[in-house]
This record gives C-alpha cells, sequence and structure tokens, in this order.
C-alpha cells in the first residue's frame, strides 16, 4: 500500500517571507500566536518537537524515519512557482532531498498552481480591502517547458521520486486555473504535452499527469466529480481530492457554531469516494485528519462569523485518533472490495495552522500515525497504543 501524505513546506525561513512579513518569519508564529474562539477550543497546537527548521537535512530525516516507520512512504510536496519565481522549495531541496536517510521515503510534486496571497493572518471579512495579492498564478506554454525543464534537472532524475506503474507522478492543485490561461482542455492538453517532450528529450519515463478536483467554491461538499471528464479530455491520468473537510449539510451549519462533527465528515469521504469512482479516470481516495484554520484568523475574529470560503471555514470536533483509524478502515476496504490500485493520500503530513496534522502533537502524540500504520499495514502486534490521549492515558485499538 502506498500512503502518500501531503507536504505543506512552509515553516522554516524563505527570502520572500522575510519580505513581506519580516526577517525570521515562519507560519510556526501562526501556530505559536494562536488562541480560542470560543470555550473548550483547543488552541493553540503544541508540537511535541518544537517550532523546528524543515529545509535543516537532520530534522527531515527525523520526519522521513517517523513517517517510514509508521507506513507513510510517499511526501507530496505542496510546490510553488510563479513564470520562474519559486517560494518555499528550500524544504524539499535543502532538507529532505540531502537527508542521510531519503531513500526510506519516496516523494512527488503537486504544483499549487493557484494565486498566493496574504492569509497569515487573514483580514476580517468585514475589511473590504480583500487580501494581498503576493504572487498571481499566470500560465503559459514557454512557462510550462520551464517548469518541466527545472523539475528535470532538479526533481526527476532523483532515484526516489515516485511513480506509478513507472511513470513520474506530477500534480496539479487547480484545473480551472490552467484552463483559464491556456484556452480550456484543448490548450490545458496541449500545455501538458510541452511538458511530455521535455521528459521524453530528456531520456526520462512518461509523466503520469494528476489533478486535483476539490474547489472550496464549488458545491457543499467542494468538490467536482463532474469535472472528471473534461481532466480525461485535457490530458490527465487520474484525478483526486485534495481535502474533505465538510459536512453533506454544510450550508445548513449556523454561523454563530460552525463546529462539525468528525463522524459527519467521515460520511463526506465515503459519499464522495463513490461519487468519484467509475468515472472516466482513476480516482485516489483521500483522508482527512481534520479542519481548523482559525491559526490564520486575524485575532479580533470571534463567533459568530460567515465562515463558508476559504480559510474560514468550519471547524472539525472530535476528530480523535481512534475515529481517524476507523476512516482509514473504510479507505482501505474501499480500495479492496473496488480492486484501486493500493494508493491512498493523507491531508496531511503539516497542515498546522489548518488543524490538518499527522507530526507528534501533545494532546495525541503520534496516535494518528499508528492509526494509519494499523488500518492499512499489518502490525507487529495484536494492539497498538495510541499515546497522548485527551485524558492523559493511553487508549488501545485492538484488530
Amino acid at each position: 500500500m502506498n500512503i502518500a501524505a501531503f507536504y505543506f513546506p512552509n515553516f522554516h525561513r524563505t527570502p520572500l517571507n522575510d519580505a513581506w512579513y519580516g526577517e525570521g518569519w515562519t507560519e510556526w508564529q501562526l501556530v505559536k500566536s494562536a488562541r480560542p474562539r470560543y470555550d473548550g477550543h483547543y488552541q493553540p497546537l503544541i508540537p511535541e518537537w518544537g517550532y523546528f527548521d524543515e529545509s535543516d537535512p537532520a530534522w527531515a530525516a527525523r520526519e522521513i524515519d517517523l513517517a517510514a516507520d509508521h507506513g507513510v512512504n510517499v511526501f507530496i510536496h505542496d510546490w510553488y512557482w510563479y513564470s520562474g519565481v519559486q517560494m518555499l522549495q528550500e524544504q524539499l531541496e535543502h532538507g529532505f532531498l540531502h537527508a542521510h536517510n531519503r531513500k526510506r521515503m519516496k516523494f512527488a510534486l503537486m504544483w499549487a498552481n493557484h494565486t498566493w496571497s496574504d492569509l497569515f493572518p487573514v483580514k476580517p471579512r468585514t475589511d473590504n480591502t480583500g487580501a494581498n495579492v503576493w504572487l498571481p498564478i499566470r500560465h503559459t506554454t514557454d512557462d510550462l517547458k520551464r517548469v518541466a525543464e527545472y523539475c528535470v534537472e532538479y526533481y526527476f532524475r532523483e532515484p526516489n521520486y515516485w511513480t506509478i506503474d513507472g511513470h513520474l507522478y506530477f500534480a496539479f492543485f487547480s484545473y480551472h486555473a490552467l484552463a483559464h490561461d491556456l484556452g480550456g482542455a484543448k490548450g490545458v492538453a496541449e500545455g501538458l504535452g510541452i511538458i511530455s517532450d521535455v521528459v521524453r528529450k530528456a531520456g526520462l519515463p512518461p509523466i503520469h499527469f494528476a489533478v486535483n478536483i476539490a474547489n472550496v467554491d464549488v458545491g457543499t461538499l467542494a468538490w467536482d466529480p463532474s469535472l472528471i471528464g473534461e481532466a480525461k479530455r485535457a490530458g490527465f491520468h487520474s484525478v483526486f481530492g485534495y481535502n474533505i473537510a465538510r459536512p453533506q449539510n454544510f450550508r445548513d451549519v449556523p454561523i454563530d457554531w460552525p463546529l462539525v462533527e468528525y463522524t459527519d465528515v467521515i460520511e463526506s469521504h465515503e459519499y464522495l469516494w463513490n461519487e468519484c469512482d467509475g468515472r472516466e479516470l482513476p480516482f485516489v481516495p483521500v483522508v482527512t485528519v481534520g479542519s481548523d484554520a482559525s491559526p490564520r484568523w486575524d485575532p479580533s475574529v470571534r463567533l459568530p462569523l460567515d465562515f463558508r470560503g476559504f480559510p474560514y471555514e468550519s471547524i472539525i470536533i472530535n476528530n480523535t485518533p481512534e475515529k481517524f483509524h476507523m476512516l482509514c478502515a473504510k479507505a482501505a476496504r474501499f480500495i479492496k472490495q473496488r480492486k484501486r490500485k493500493p494508493i491512498v493520500f493523507v491531508n496531511a503530513w503539516n497542515e498546522w495552522t489548518e488543524g490538518n496534522v499527522l507530526l507528534p502533537e501533545k494532546r495525541y502524540g503520534t496516535g494518528y500515525l499508528e492509526a494509519i500504520r494499523d488500518a492499512f499495514h499489518e502490525p507487529t502486534t495484536k494492539e497498538f497504543i495510541l499515546t497522548g490521549a485527551a485524558d492523559g492515558q493511553s487508549s488501545r485499538l485492538r484488530r
């Protein structure tokens, strides 16, 4: 089973963040400054490893060992490129790729091809000035060629770059941004063909192109399964949904109490897996750890608020390791019963300010990782301990 976790690399110093927010700023600052927004709200999160520099190879090696020891064998790195202007690549290029144990993990890229705006923290919705756009996304055929050349030089030749059926996996976060700039499915297909030509001329295996069908602006559950047919016409080989953080009754969640039970979100997972299965392209299911983007809200924001728009999403509650294990077990059964490729995506490895984290945190320790290990891989014993349970005691899951 391939368990691929999305990795968001904004927890190290980078020149653009220095320029925008001040020298040394990282998103750890938002983690540290997070505060409860209502009685009983579990904030701030407390990383058991502290506020470490993910671009340091020694820390990257520690992450690799933790992931591999619990059955997570692929990191899909969020990758940022704006017409040649890069950001946040230091974690991958300085950290992960220089870790002494990097052979234990595969890696791949998801081009986060969306506009980068000032959401750290985001302004209150009553502020009509809107978020500052720091880096607008623009796609051209010439730029796609440059992207391909860069990836050939720095990533695709690496021995632990992830492949599916021998093809190099490369994902896009936003289909709509591509289609808008390149002229619909036909233009996207031409653009993907340019990338493929660069890779072929370099003597490398073909590209497996994947695209995210999640869009926070589309429908109650923010997914668009009808996009799958167009994605096939555009030349993609598979689809996935980046995140599932809403219940099916999302529009009915009251603004004065926008809290969502994790069991309802589990039902959303199963509904969307079924909606996407059996369509024009293969679909890779995702399991979501949780959702709480309140660390990115302006400090003045209090409930009630209009939360129906990123990053003002509803807050998932009661997403315990035990319930996450239930979701993972459902995903394992779904793959087995539908005879799908043994691949599951996990959102996310380290989305601390979106409340979506596998890394050890004070409340549950490595509980979420141990749930993955038990649900998707044969455990070494018939029971394992979920450390750091809410009551301070260990809880046990039994097979």
